[in-house]
């Protein structure tokens, strides 16, 4: 519930709230402010004024009709992606992925990404599996109607915007594992039904990276 310029929402995992402490600590200025709990125990946060992407099927790579999926433009990709890197650079030695980095998951002003909502995914983990969580929901491989090379380029646009490199397949075969993981645990039925077809475009596109 928003009142006001700040959000207020049932208590969500205790790293997420050391998180956001932590962001602020580091002058991260993309992500909501935890300022404590309310008098009904909820937690109160910060509003980031902008608008967020809230069809989510048309920005997730196995939801939603791929010919109505949303193509962000290189300046999109290439703001994400340093959002991305500011996010992962605020916590130096003690990595702390965010879980779900999602373009449904950041929020938007003139069209442009400039802040980060959502903590209750994070989790101590390397960042590349951020890194690898985000390619496939801004690139989309195996769903967006793009030629390989033109992905792949896209996928170096992004790791050049975030300043590092990357074992691409590699890092995305370790991701699909997870999402298997996911799917099962959870029942996500359609989900796990399009994996292999993300799988597919990989083995199939792999010499290209």
């Amino acid at each position: 519930m928003r009142i006001g310029d700040t959000v207020h929402r049932p208590p969500g995992p205790r790293l997420a709230r050391d998180v956001l402490l932590q962001l602020a600590r580091a002058g991260f200025d993309a992500s909501p402010r935890w300022l404590g709990t309310d008098e009904q125990g909820r937690e109160v946060l910060s509003w980031i004024e902008g608008e967020t992407l809230v069809e989510r099927g048309r920005m997730h790579p196995f939801v939603g009709d791929p010919s109505l999926k949303v193509t962000f433009t290189d300046e999109q990709l290439r703001a994400a992606f340093r959002l991305l890197r500011r996010y992962h650079d605020a916590f130096v030695d003690d990595p702390v992925c965010h879980g779900d980095f999602g373009p449904w998951n950041l929020v938007w002003r003139e069209e442009m990404p400039v802040g980060v909502i959502d903590f209750d995914d994070v989790r101590r983990a390397d960042p590349s599996e951020d890194v690898a969580y985000a390619l496939r929901a801004f690139v989309s491989y195996g769903f967006a109607e793009a030629e390989p090379q033109e992905l792949v380029q896209r996928t170096r646009l992004a790791l050049d915007a975030y300043g590092r490199r990357y074992d691409v397949p590699a890092i995305l075969a370790e991701e699909y594992e997870r999402v298997e993981e996911r799917c099962r645990r959870n029942g996500w039925h359609r989900a796990l039904a399009r994996l292999p077809q993300e799988r597919s475009w990989l083995e199939t596109n792999r010499a290209l990276f």
